[in-house]
């Protein structure tokens, strides 16, 4: 176990952590500065969120070790916590040492190496708090007792609930099943699901009680204009289909047995289908929203067929379906090229401003370039997501009206991030959504206060789809 964990950290430490992971760590370090979440600085994601970075924030501020470091050794200390929990829970189940031995390696791996280029990320972060709740929900589906350290993974559900709700279809769903096969209502109230309960109300009542602004000012424009964006659902469908249907396969090859009722494998299936419905809802089709339905697709046949001997073709089959998947979670998103030496060329270590929908332009740019970011969210997107909710459908004169006061919005905040930043390095996206063309550049002049304020700057290069910007007065090449 121990040496998969280092092998993770080795591996991760000259990885560059990805745009989302990058973007959280610098609002907590403006947030350390004196900003206030939900007032000036904008997030589509609830509070937690953001905050459960602040530590990696904190401790570097304080150890003067890069953040990024830090934020790996923390998340590989969560799957240690995550795995001993486990492991507590199958001890007290009076599991036999092979099996848990078998269960600590191969989540140990899941969580650690199967992540790639999704490490730390806030799913990856979430998943790893949700697995000891699953386990102790396969174990009670066996008739085990798992003990107190129950209500340590309650915990972590909770807080993964919390981060996520989506999230509460991967603890449910398993839960819910066990109650229709005892037809009790029992499983629904073990203390692990009571804890998690706790937790999430806990949870919401700080929200409600700290950050009203978020809830009343930007939440709303989230709802409206965010988490309508969603990908056709034939385009999603491929994912969950084949990732469920090798986990099947592989389990029919196994033995007949794994796919009854009572087969232990049962509740890892139930979080694997969850995790489809959270990827489904979502809507997204970001490879790290799948990682849930990867994971606990993986772990159900790997659990029943880890002490049985396979024949050479179904291991190796096994072995190229979970490399597969490690690649699909790794895959990039729509990028950008390499900008990293073409915006020192200019400006050393610049302040940095983008005018774009996609996070991936300004982050982990901004940290790997030892720049100054000066915007208030990491991009436009909500104008996006209005701007393509006017478009792709026929919404209402209300609709419209809000729809155009979040456009309004986005770009008020703009206005004010190029006044109050001043940036000398401005870049400019051309495609909205990473799909569809458009001159972000005209949409930001069409305010005649910003369009004064970004006619100090001049165009120097474009780079694929980046215009570069620079501010005349910067002397500098």
């Amino acid at each position: 176990m121990i040496a998969i964990l280092l092998t993770a950290l080795l591996v991760q430490i000259p990885v560059v952590l990805n745009a989302d992971v990058g973007w959280l760590l610098t609002v907590n370090e403006k947030i350390l500065d004196g900003r206030k979440f939900g007032v000036d600085l904008f997030e589509s994601n609830p509070p937690l969120s953001v905050y459960m970075y602040m530590p990696a924030a904190m401790l570097g501020r304080m150890t003067g070790i890069a953040p990024e470091f830090i934020v790996i050794v923390l998340v590989i200390a969560e799957i240690s916590g995550a795995l001993f929990v486990i492991d507590r829970a199958a001890a007290a189940a009076k599991l036999g040492a092979r099996e848990r031995s078998l269960s600590t390696w191969s989540f140990a791996f899941l969580l650690a190496i199967l992540p790639g280029t999704i490490f730390g990320q806030r799913e990856h972060i979430a998943v790893i708090a949700l697995t000891p709740f699953v386990a102790i929900t396969a174990l009670r589906w066996r008739g085990l007792d798992p003990g107190r350290v129950a209500i340590l993974a309650g915990v972590g559900a909770g807080l993964a609930m919390s981060i996520k709700p989506f999230f509460a279809l991967v603890a449910g769903l398993p839960i819910i099943l066990s109650a229709l096969r005892q037809r009790s209502f029992r499983p629904l109230f073990t203390p692990e699901a009571w804890t998690a309960a706790i937790v999430v109300i806990s949870y919401g009542a700080v929200v409600v009680a700290v950050f009203p602004a978020y809830l009343s000012t930007y939440a709303p424009m989230v709802a409206e204009a965010y988490l309508p964006i969603r990908r056709e659902l034939s385009a999603l469908l491929p994912i969950p289909i084949a990732v469920i249907g090798a986990s099947l396969g592989f389990l029919r090859l196994s033995g007949p047995q794994n796919l009854k009722m009572g087969s232990a494998a049962i509740p890892w299936l139930a979080a694997s289908v969850g995790g489809a419905a959270s990827f489904l809802l979502q809507g997204k089709g970001w490879p790290y929203t799948a990682f849930a339905l990867c994971l606990f697709a993986i772990t159900a046949p790997l659990l029943q067929v880890g002490t049985k001997t396979l024949r050479a073709p179904v291991v190796i089959g096994g072995l190229a379906t979970v490399v597969a998947i490690g690649l699909y979670l790794s895959s990039p998103a729509p990028g950008f090229p390499p900008l990293q030496a073409r915006v020192q060329a200019y400006v050393k270590h610049p302040r940095l401003l983008t005018i774009t929908d996609h996070i991936g332009l300004g982050h982990p740019l901004v940290r790997q370039i030892d720049g100054v970011w000066v915007g208030s969210s990491c991009a436009q997107l909500l104008a996006a997501g209005a701007m393509l909710r006017e478009n792709s459908s026929q919404p209402s004169e209300g609709e419209r009206a809000r729809l155009d006061s979040i456009i309004e919005f986005e770009r008020q905040q703009l206005l004010a991030d190029v006044r109050n930043g001043r940036p000398n390095v401005i870049l400019v996206d051309t495609s909205l959504l990473s799909s569809f063309p458009f001159d972000w550049l005209a949409w930001a002049n069409s305010d005649p206060e910003l369009r004064m304020e970004l006619s100090r700057y001049r165009e120097v290069e474009d780079v694929g789809r980046v215009r570069i910007f620079v501010d005349q007065s910067n002397s500098e090449r």
